[in-house]
């Protein structure tokens, strides 16, 4: 017999944009199937999990993949409903892939009237992991 954990909804009024999208490309990518990627214009609805990470951070994951963080203006908000819901819930909210210029982010919440905003400056503080092969550099930084 399974064991399924309870799936419990988050309340996100305002919607935000997930963190450090430039730093996690691949991983925004691969959630992505080959007809959703094909539709670039278009928002894709999934639903983003939301889990307490190290210290005090709050990770989005969507299709088992980490996709992002809460920004620290949201994440104040939503510690208790995570808190609230029980240390085995699956705490779901509604959000959207989104292409913004050449980056894919994920839109936590309802999808606003009139589409998505463009993310604010400072939304990616990681720089962008250079291109491997099987954890090997394409290219030598200095050489």
């Amino acid at each position: 017999m399974r064991l399924r954990r309870p799936t419990v909804a988050v309340d996100v009024p305002a919607g935000f944009h997930a963190t450090e999208a430039r730093a996690l490309q691949v991983a925004l990518a691969g959630v992505l199937t080959a007809a959703e990627r094909a539709a670039t214009g278009t928002p894709v609805p999934v639903d983003a999990v939301l889990e307490p990470g190290r210290g005090e951070a709050l990770v989005v994951v969507v299709r088992n993949r980490v996709v992002g963080f809460v920004p620290d203006a949201h994440a104040a908000g939503l510690r208790p409903q995570l808190a609230g819901a029980g240390r085995r819930a699956r705490v779901v909210a509604p959000a959207l892939v989104v292409r913004d210029g050449e980056l894919l982010r994920v839109w936590v919440g309802p999808a606003p009237d009139g589409g998505v905003p463009a993310a604010p400056d400072g939304t990616d503080t990681l720089p962008e992991p250079q291109p491997t092969i099987l954890g090997v550099p394409l290219r030598r930084d200095g050489a």
